[in-house]
């Protein structure tokens, strides 16, 4: 496929990170400010001031009035984006554009005459493909992104115009014989060992392979019969996708509850929101409603609680045969095109390699994580049994007992105070750009955002200054919720970095004339998006630079807070702040010469690493120190506060585990050569998975997996989060537990890690960043060691 990813959304809680698209494209409050302030730590360059990082965000001007005089620069400030209308435009003529390259790259080529020959033959067109790559993913990505959050209808149906357009030209190209057969004969030609010479042929290599893969995923190399039976069988899966989709979103089934029984457990001002002024009777509740959630956490009469949770988490036959039937269908195209199973064709190209390899991590993790999810498990007996004045050995915890006795078991524990005060949004972004100039040598600056360069004027502009190469990538901030705004936090790349003073771009034009199928084409009717080349200190060539837009919902709208005074972020939000700016300093750093290897276009099992990573740093006092500042007093955050919050969010984290496990493992099973047995039932794997996996039984009654849309959207990948989880615990606590700030640990996993993006194998990327032979090895062992790491006993930092 010719486009790769350009949207990370945050999933940290869920599993996977949310990636789209394809090769070619794509509480009480008590006072905070006295004892036990945390210890101020200094980053390692203070040679200019992050000042104007807090006043940007914390105290905004007024958007000035646009002067009928200035110009307008265009989105991004792009000069062909000016307008709604300039979108389909542009996709036009960056298809025409396309097909220049597309013919340079199927014309016929005298054979090689060397290996030397054939590998400068190789790189041309690896090079050629990527640059092919790059063009239609500048458009696609910015359509993707315009039509998600520009609150302009009109400038949304541009955009998507534009994205159907050139995500139609793309398809044509995912099976565009010429492009695969150009390709594969050239890569057919080097022997295997070629590809360990030089960096620069394994990262072509890199590019060259996942190409391949994805046009065979296509089923361009079947005889026509068979690829007509793809082509069915891929649109089966979309609209039974989209059906499964449809069937987790629909509403349950209401159950009755009684008025009395509401009041008793939950107090007369509950029953009034329910009921009104009404006395006795029954209603019926919406199990995913807001006050049939709370009853089926909060309501002390287990009976209620369990008729909740069962109606909750039901579904008619109809759902689990649609979720049935999409499974066997990916099963039946994935043996169309020579694989076992939909599993192994989904996981050829992540650092898993095969299932076998997933269920030994899954195992592996499974087996250190198993212990303290029985402890978990023992608390809340010991809780259920005190509830009911009985014996914990005679009591038994269900799936419906779990939030009720998790509150219960903590409610002795003192409520904690609001701590949003000490995490402004300015204060935020002064904290990350000293963590990254502590451990990279890079830094965040403000920079003015022109008139219709950004969709709204709550954007915020960002450029990237690296202490020895200069400014490397500007970041967009798009933080708050408003009207329409997609919901969550995502990373967009806009553009990836790529060498590009090699493109040779009037190769595409021989004899220096725009010609195609015998046809002159006008220069102007050729143009795209503007790029101007940069240079970085200490490297050969010119490069484009990176564009990423940080996209959040945080919950003031920055618009209602000027001259307010500054948007306070709850806990969860800093922690998703981190999160997301580590995707953000990924693209940042890796900048390679290739736009399909750089940044975070890498592995999905891998490319949450550097994201995952950050939470552990923000948990850190240290890190904390550097930005936690109480708007009227200027104190940190205290030290003892911090803890318990944190303490208090880890608590029974060991369940959730244990249930991100069995989910991960039943995507395997669901994906595997199981889906087409006569006797396949998605209800009895997930039965015989609880009783292997989940220390918390299975509930009779419910079809938890129609409810689970991952199954759709990461098919045999649900583990990759987990995965990253345990390669980020082990990496932190080896490298940055004693000293989050160290300079020397943060240049190691720049240097080993973050530079690289795709364009190296991972496994050797994560073998040098722990230390450890076997893990780079890759394979069933890494894997395996990888799982006996464990996530919930991650050295804290200091």
């Amino acid at each position: 496929m010719l486009v790769r990813a350009s949207r990370l959304s945050s999933a940290r809680r869920a599993g996977a990170s949310a990636t789209t698209g394809a090769r070619f494209v794509h509480s009480t409050t008590t006072r905070l400010n006295q004892a036990n302030p945390l210890p101020r730590a200094h980053p390692a360059h203070t040679t200019y001031s992050d000042a104007p990082l807090r006043e940007v965000f914390d105290s905004p001007a007024p958007p000035p009035s646009p002067s009928p005089s200035s110009p307008i620069v265009g989105l991004f400030a792009q000069p062909s984006l000016t307008t709604p209308e300039s979108f389909p435009a542009l996709a036009r003529r960056t298809t025409l554009r396309a097909k220049f390259i597309v013919a340079r790259i199927c014309a016929p080529h005298p054979a090689p005459s060397s290996l030397a020959h054939a590998e400068a033959a190789f790189m041309a067109m690896v090079k050629n493909l990527d640059r092919l790559s790059d063009l239609l993913c500048g458009v696609i990505d910015l359509a993707e992104l315009v039509r998600n959050v520009h609150p302009d209808e009109d400038w949304n149906e541009g955009a998507n115009e534009a994205y159907e357009e050139l995500c139609a030209y793309m398809n044509e190209l995912n099976t565009h014989v010429g492009l695969y057969e150009s390709l594969k004969s050239l890569h057919d030609l080097l022997p295997a060992s070629t590809f360990a010479k030089s960096p620069e042929l394994f990262a072509a290599n890199a590019v060259a392979v996942p190409f391949i893969r994805d046009f065979e995923k296509s089923g361009i190399h079947l005889p026509s019969a068979d690829r007509t039976r793809f082509v069915d069988l891929s649109s089966s899966i979309i609209v039974l996708g989209r059906r499964f989709l449809q069937n987790a979103a629909e509403p349950r089934a209401s159950i009755p509850v009684g008025q009395e029984e509401v009041e008793d457990g939950m107090g007369a001002g509950f029953s009034r929101r329910l009921f009104g002024q009404s006395t006795g009777g029954t209603k019926g509740v919406d199990p995913g409603s807001w006050e049939g959630r709370v009853l089926a956490r909060q309501h002390p009469d287990e009976d209620l609680r369990k008729r909740m949770f069962v109606a909750g988490n039901a579904a008619p036959e109809s759902h689990v045969e649609t979720l049935e039937e999409l499974l066997r269908t990916r099963g039946e195209l994935a043996q169309l095109v020579g694989r076992d199973a939909w599993a192994d064709t989904a996981l050829e190209d992540k650092m898993a390699r095969t299932p076998t390899n997933v269920m030994t991590f899954l195992d592996s993790l499974n087996q250190h994580n198993l212990p303290l999810a029985k402890a978990d498990l023992a608390r809340l007996k010991v809780a259920k049994a005190a509830y009911f004045d009985s014996s914990p050995s005679r009591t038994k915890i269900h799936a419906w007992d779990r939030d009720f006795f998790t509150d219960v078991a903590t409610s002795s524990a003192s409520p904690l105070p609001d701590i949003s005060p000490f995490f402004s949004v300015g204060t935020c972004f002064q904290g990350l750009s000293r963590l990254f100039s502590s451990l990279y040598g890079i830094r965040f600056e403000v920079e003015h955002v022109a008139p219709g360069e950004a969709w709204t004027s709550d954007v915020r502009k960002l450029v990237v200054i690296d202490d020895e190469e200069g400014r490397i990538g500007t970041i967009y901030c798009d933080l708050f919720a408003r009207e329409g705004k997609q919901q969550g936090a995502a990373h967009y790349t806009v553009r990836c970095s790529r060498r590009v003073d090699d493109d040779d771009a009037e190769g595409d034009f021989p004899g220096g004339v725009p010609t195609l199928d015998g046809v002159q084409v006008a220069r102007e009717d050729l143009s795209g998006l503007e790029l101007t080349p940069v240079t970085y200190k200490g490297r050969e060539g010119t490069y484009q630079d990176p564009v990423i837009v940080l996209v959040c919902g945080f919950g003031g709208i920055q618009g209602a807070n000027v001259g307010q005074g500054p948007a306070f972020l709850q806990w969860h939000e800093v922690e998703t702040l981190f999160h997301e700016m580590g995707h953000a300093i990924h693209s940042m750093i890796g900048r390679t010469d290739y736009h399909n290897v750089a940044g975070t276009r890498c592995a999905t099992d891998f490319v949450e690493l550097p994201s995952i990573l950050m939470e552990h740093f923000v948990q850190s006092p240290s890190v904390v120190s550097l930005f936690s500042s109480h708007p009227k007093t200027g104190r940190a955050l205290p030290a003892s506060i911090l803890t318990d919050v944190l303490s208090q969010r880890q608590q029974f984290s060991a369940l959730e585990t244990s249930t991100q496990i069995m989910m991960a493992a039943v995507d395997q099973l669901y994906h595997s050569p199981l889906a087409l047995s006569s006797s396949f039932s998605t209800t009895d794997i997930l039965r015989s998975a609880h009783s292997q996996y989940n220390v918390i039984p299975h509930a009779e009654g419910t079809a938890l997996q129609t409810q689970f849309g991952h199954f759709f959207g990461y098919g045999a990948t649900y583990y990759s989060y987990l995965f990253d989880r345990a390669i980020a615990a082990r990496i932190f606590s080896g490298q940055f537990a004693k000293d989050p700030l160290s300079r020397e640990a943060g240049e190691k996993f720049k240097r080993d890690v973050l530079r690289w993006g795709g364009g190296k194998e991972p496994w050797e990327m994560v073998g040098d960043a722990v230390g450890s032979e076997v893990v780079a090895k890759g394979g069933r062992e890494a894997m395996e060691e990888v799982g006996r790491w464990g996530i919930e006993e991650c050295a804290k930092g200091s």
